[in-house]
């Protein structure tokens, strides 16, 4: 199991936000995500053709598309609050520490990296050899370029709007990986356990919460905050993972949160294709990462 990305809390010590609601030092929303059903089998990565990559590897690799334990628990889903008005989450502070992409054994980690507006991003390779770097942004400065050689961190420019991309490899064509910006700092992603803290320090209040999988799709829940700590639970139907790669629609899927159920938010579009028949896909359009 490849490491998973770590969100840093933000400004410790209790203060008191814009709605004058006092603030927690241990303010924590926990959860944790399950995919209900078999998971699919992901196919292994096949890098024989390329020997510098193969050798870093003893094991078989497999694609990260869907990451499922024995019980169900789901890896590699970006949760977040989904405020009307990020206003009313008090004084917001962009982290300090930069969000870093990594490049080791010819695989991008994390495989999924929630960002911040204005955060400072690096791009590290941990591999001696060439990679290259190529961003898919829309709404944020998009990035492309080559790392022959090791490197401790390139800076690339921060993200300047809410925005889902994928960041691919155009060397070797297996490596992918996602980035989720988001104009607030409450989000985490769920790690192989299936779990996920989102920290620092909203006022306590009730809040729609939203989690997203780039296969499974998105879908909606809430959370009440409590004397600084809340939870929410989500579960995935396994079946939506049988859909088109990258679709990032859900399949019926449900978030059970509370004790209730909360039915799916789809992200679907159609687009047409080969003039008779559509297929059902959906761009990342950065719906789940903004507020609004």
């Amino acid at each position: 199991m490849i490491n998973r990305s770590k969100l840093l809390a933000l400004a410790a010590g209790a203060s008191v936000g814009l709605l004058g609601v006092a603030r927690f030092a241990t303010a924590d929303i926990t959860g944790a995500v399950k995919l209900d059903g078999k998971a699919p089998e992901m196919k292994p990565i096949d890098m024989g053709a390329v020997a510098e990559c193969a050798k870093q590897h003893q094991d078989p690799v497999y694609e990260e598309t869907v990451v499922a334990g024995e019980k169900g628990e789901l890896a590699n889903v970006v949760v977040a609050l989904k405020p009307d008005d990020v206003g009313a989450l008090g004084a917001i502070e962009v982290p300090k520490q930069p969000a870093v992409i990594d490049q080791k054994g010819c695989q991008y980690i994390p495989h999924v990296l929630p960002v911040m507006v204005g955060q400072e991003m690096m791009i590290k390779n941990d591999d001696p050899f060439l990679h290259n770097v190529h961003s898919l942004a829309q709404q944020n400065p998009p990035f492309n370029f080559g790392q022959p050689n090791k490197d401790d961190g390139k800076k690339v420019e921060s993200p300047k709007a809410a925005e889902t991309y994928k960041v691919k490899c155009d060397v070797h064509p297996w490596m992918g990986a996602w980035v989720v910006v988001f104009d607030h700092p409450f989000f985490a992603v769920s790690d192989e356990n299936g779990k996920f803290t989102i920290k620092g320090n909203p006022p306590d209040g009730d809040y729609k919460v939203v989690a997203w999988h780039e296969k499974l799709g998105e879908q909606t829940g809430t959370v009440t905050v409590k004397d600084g700590k809340g939870e929410v639970n989500f579960t995935f139907k396994a079946e939506g993972a049988t859909g088109p790669d990258n679709a990032m629609t859900p399949k019926l899927a449900s978030a059970k949160t509370d004790g209730a159920t909360v039915k799916a938010v789809s992200n679907e579009k159609t687009m047409s294709c080969c003039g008779d028949c559509t297929e059902q896909t959906a761009k990342p359009t950065g719906t789940m990462a903004s507020s609004k």
